[in-house]
Formats: structure tokens, sequence, C-alpha cells
């Protein structure tokens, strides 16, 4: 039975630490200490993307464990959104508790500190109000790269316009959006909203929409794999391989420096070199979520189509798998089958070979033969010889001249000059005299 008498009912699309401090406000307790403690068992501790004391709450809770936990991370976390690019491990154990956290590579539990500002929309406060009776905190206002409400396109807010007040304080609550700050302004009073660009706007619909739907687990040589294909499709190729560059370029183009420094840090800091990584490490991605989404929207375009690719990717890396394993497993041969087949290796080998010989070189499937297919055995070796057919030989005369050419015009073709050619058969093809 829960030791926990109630916790509120969550808001759409509402953060964990939003509904933490709904909770504080209906209990009447008087510090954060209190609240963390009926909670959670432990002190105050500061309320990242996914923390480990989550699975104590959902402990607490009336219900199964493991269900309860589920409902928390794909309800009021932005877990969901990072599931399908954090791999899967390839150790195969569970990362966690939970179904939603099993098999995952690795599991984030805190976010950036520029994204895990607490963020609001004026607007949203304005509707959630009227609409739901209460204002509340947004996962999809929290999501790495989003700047702006998906919904109305405002400017997401992380202090006070008026004062500069921070809304997220370390260790504490978040503050009740229906009160005003401490310099009197208020998120429900009438102001004109700053609205964002349409790119901005269209990047923030795409990430909302991606937490939606909850995409499953994904192995990264899939997600590679989907990137690759897609880049090849929109031409951005380098001879046969995928043109990461050339792709750089294009979402830079798109986006501009000043966009793409509010997205990502690395970008803001002058990292542009390997921005773009399709390699893995222990079976995840090394790129954040904020860039994976940029480069999803750059080459999907919608959600509906990367989540296609993604679908098609893992029948084919499953169909490739089990083409892997049918050809790499051993077809089962009798003992029968596998002694001849050694025997007839060393008769091939050495045609003259005697019983004695054999006994010497191969004693086990003589004896096995001796013993249970002395017919075959005495009928092999028995068999008369083939004479040898001469072979005729059909070198050419120029071969010692072109190999002594291509010996030295091999050595010219390595050392380093200003004219630098690669050492390839068709470069060494044209050192010949004649064209072969």
């Amino acid at each position: 039975m829960s030791d926990l008498l109630f916790f509120p009912m969550s808001m759409p699309g509402e953060t964990l630490h939003s509904r933490i401090t709904r909770y504080h406000f209906l209990s009447g307790n008087k510090t954060a200490g209190e609240t963390f403690r009926d909670l959670f068992g432990s002190a105050t501790f500061s309320v990242g993307m996914l923390p480990k004391q989550i699975e104590v709450l959902a402990t607490r809770l009336p219900g199964d464990t493991e269900s309860n936990l589920d409902e928390l991370i794909f309800t009021n976390t932005t877990f969901p959104l990072y599931r399908p690019f954090l791999g899967i491990n390839q150790g195969g154990d569970c990362a966690g508790a939970g179904l939603g956290l099993h098999g995952v590579a690795r599991i984030p539990r805190r976010e950036g500190t520029v994204h895990g500002k607490a963020k609001l929309c004026p607007t949203c406060v304005q509707q959630d109000l009227l609409e739901l009776g209460y204002a509340y905190w947004h996962r999809s206002h929290h999501l790495p790269g989003v700047s702006v409400c998906w919904r109305h396109g405002d400017s997401l807010m992380h202090a006070c316009p008026k004062c500069s007040h921070p809304f997220f304080r370390k260790l504490r609550l978040l503050p009740g959006l229906s009160e005003p700050c401490v310099c009197g302004w208020s998120a429900l009073a009438p102001a004109k909203a700053n609205q964002g660009i349409q790119l901005e706007k269209k990047f923030a619909e795409f990430a909302h929409e991606l937490l939606q739907r909850n995409l499953p687990l994904i192995s990264s040589d899939a997600l590679c794999s989907s990137y690759l294909r897609q880049c090849r499709k929109k031409g951005f190729v380098h001879g046969r391989l995928a043109g990461t560059a050339k792709l750089f370029n294009s979402i830079r183009d798109k986006y501009g420096d000043e966009a793409l420094s509010q997205m990502d840090s690395a970008y803001a800091t002058g990292k542009h070199e390997q921005w773009i990584r399709f390699t893995s490490y222990k079976g995840q991605m090394d790129m954040p979520l904020a860039r994976h989404m940029i480069i999803a929207l750059h080459l999907f375009g919608s959600v509906d189509k990367f989540e296609d690719a993604l679908k098609k990717e893992s029948v084919l890396q499953s169909v490739t798998g089990a083409r892997l394993a049918s050809l790499q497993e051993k077809p089962k041969v009798g003992s029968k089958a596998q002694f001849r087949q050694k025997i007839e290796t060393v008769l091939a080998v050495r045609a003259e070979a005697s019983l004695e010989y054999l006994w010497t070189s191969a004693y086990k499937a003589t004896r096995w033969l001796y013993e249970n297919d002395k017919a075959w055995l005495m009928a092999k070796i028995s068999t008369p010889k083939r004479e040898h057919a001469e072979v005729e030989d059909v070198s050419d005369s120029r071969d010692s001249a072109f190999a002594a050419i291509l010996l030295e015009g091999g050595k010219d073709l390595y050392r380093i000059s200003r004219r630098q050619k690669r050492v390839n058969l068709s470069n060494l093809q044209k050192l010949l005299p004649v064209r072969l």
C-alpha cells in the first residue's frame, strides 16, 4: 500500500518539476524540504530531465511501480524525445527499471544549463488559466534547441522581462505562474509578445511532435544508416561517401550562425569541425540531441518522413542481421562425412599415401573409418593414381621487364612531391609502355 496520500494528476504536457510544485501548494507544506521528503524521502535536489529519485516516487504512488515509472517518464519528462537517439545497450542489460528505460545504451539524467532553465510562453500561461483553470510549466518549452513556443510562436522567457529575476533557482521549487514577480510583473498581464522567426517555430513544432510520438528505441547503426541514405538522396555526397561538409554548409546557410549558436553550445564556441559525426561510441551516436533534431529536420522535413525512414531502416537492419547470422552458422556435419573429408584432403595433397601414412598423419579419422567404414577407406587407398598432366608454360616474355617497371614506378609514386598521385591500379598501369 502506498504511503503517499495523494499526488496531483498531470496537466497536458506538464513537466515533473511543475507537478512537484503543484503538490507543494496543494499539500500546504511550508518548505520545499518537506515536499521532497514526502515524495522522494530525501533532501531537496535539482530536478533535471530524468532524476534517479523518480524511481522512489514511482514506488510511493499507488499501483504497480513499473507502470507508475513509465507513466511519469513518458508524461512528465522529455525522455521520449531522447529515446530514439540514445542507441541500444550492446550488453543487453537493462539500463534502469521500467519498460521505458529497458535496453537504452545510456540514460541522460540532466540537460545542459541553457536548456535546464525554466522557460514559459506568456500566451500559454493565459490560455492554460482560461481553459484548464491552472497555469503550469510545459515540457515542450524545455526541449534542447527550442527558443519559441511551438503553438503560438512567441519567444520563450526564462527570466522576468522587467527585473531579470530568473524563474529557475537551484534546489528551489518553480514559481507559481499566476503569482506576480517580486517587482510586480505578472505573466497574466496583457503584453505584446515577441514573435520568433518562422524557422524557429518550425523547429519547435518538429521537436514537439517528435516528443509526442514516443518513437521506439532504435540502434545507432540503423539511425546512422537512415541519415546516410537520406544524404545520398539529397545530394550531400562526396564520391561514394556521404558529404558531411556539404550537409553542414547547407544547414549553416539555412539557419545562420546566430540561430545555430543559440541552438547548439558547441557551435557558439566555434567548434565547427566534425560538428556532424555519424560515428558511434558504446552503442550511441556521438552528438547532442539538439544537433540530431537539426539534422533530422533538415534531411527529412517532417516527423512522419523521419519515422518512416527509421522503420524501413530497422527492417533492413534486421533482415541483414538474420542473413549474416544464417551465413555464419556452420552446418552440422556427421562423423562419417567429416572423417571422409579429412582423408580425401590428405590424399589430394599426397596421392601416393598408404595406410601406414594415414595412421601417422590422420590417426583419429583413420581409426574411425577403419572401424566403421573400412570398405570405403580401403577402396580410397587402392584407387589408381592419376598421372599428372604436363602444364604448359603460358607466361609472357615481357613479365619480368614489366615487373621491374612497376617496382621502380611504384617507388616514385610513393615519394612526396608537389603533384602527388595515388598508388592505385590505374596509375600503375599507366607506367607500362602498352595498355593491358
